[in-house]
């Protein structure tokens, strides 16, 4: 065990405003720009595409075509596409997720097909053929469909979120950017959650260093001085004691900001910050890096 000295005492005091910071801070991000995420919701995957395709877009519910359980109206658009899976580890009840993006829907988004419980048809069908993720799997009475066109940007959103057997909630949050703006180098939004937070695996940053900057940039500049935080979070290694594990990670995330403001990011707008093992997250149990949006 560590001897408690008042230097630990000061790392430790550090790491617990951060972590209150993380708690405390309002998601910034205009309608514009992504339905906010569900509070508390946890990201556990991540996925941008790097060139225009084209993607379908289910308008309606399934039903049975010549005895093939499909849609009977779809759109193809072309584009880029952001998806981003979330779990939400402390709600149980799908109303309360489904309010809460019924709100947020109205504000700056046309809807163009909405459906709820059995009334969406087959879970299976959502989960494994549509959005090709098992984990949004459950029973047909918990899930939800909602699908939406951006007035602004004329951009497509789409949710999907299923209750498991376990009692478990997903969220699958899909952005489709058309193809007029997606030619615009960087242009798949980033998703910050409800408190402000985008989590990406620590490798991912690494290998793509680039297009997390256009990305970064591209938001930056949308948003009037609004200022972000990198935070890399990763356990101890080996003999590792809990200082230098957080030191070792405050290393990795000045090492980015800097190669961030090498790449052309406003040196004044980005703070970096190493967490070591104090902010795990269930289901990610691999080196990351939070960017956290800082209040104005």
């Amino acid at each position: 065990m560590e001897t408690l000295t008042p230097k630990l005492v000061h790392d430790w005091l550090v790491q617990l405003s951060l972590t209150g910071l993380l708690l405390a801070v309002a998601c910034s991000v205009s309608a514009s720009q992504a339905l906010p995420v569900y509070p508390g919701a946890e990201l556990i995957e991540a996925s941008n595409s790097d060139s225009i395709d084209r993607y379908r877009i289910v308008l309606s519910s399934l039903k049975k075509i010549r005895n093939v359980l499909q849609p009977d109206r779809t759109i193809t658009v072309k584009g880029r596409s952001s998806t981003r899976t979330y779990y939400v580890p402390d709600e149980r009840d799908v109303e309360a997720l489904i309010a809460h993006y019924k709100v947020s829907s109205t504000e700056a988004f046309e809807t163009l097909f909405s459906c709820q419980g059995r009334d969406c048809g087959s879970s299976n069908y959502w989960a494994n053929t549509v959005f090709k993720n098992r984990i949004l799997y459950g029973p047909e009475q918990f899930q939800y469909y909602w699908v939406g066109l951006n007035s602004e940007t004329q951009d497509y959103e789409m949710v999907y979120l299923g209750r498991r057997g376990t009692r478990k909630i997903y969220i699958h949050h899909e952005i489709i950017v058309t193809e007029d703006s997606a030619k615009e180098p960087g242009n798949t939004p980033i998703l910050f959650d409800g408190a402000g937070i985008t989590r990406l695996p620590l490798q991912q940053v690494a290998s793509d260093l680039d297009g997390l900057a256009e990305l970064l940039q591209r938001y930056l500049d949308k948003v009037a001085d609004q200022k972000m935080a990198i935070v890399v979070h990763d356990a101890q290694q080996g003999t590792e004691t809990l200082v230098q594990a957080i030191n070792r990670t405050a290393s990795e995330a000045a090492a980015i900001r800097q190669q961030l403001i090498g790449k052309g990011l406003p040196e004044g707008r980005l703070t970096a910050h190493g967490a070591g093992p104090l902010g795990p997250v269930e289901a990610l149990n691999y080196p990351r890096v939070d960017m956290v949006l800082l209040p104005h």
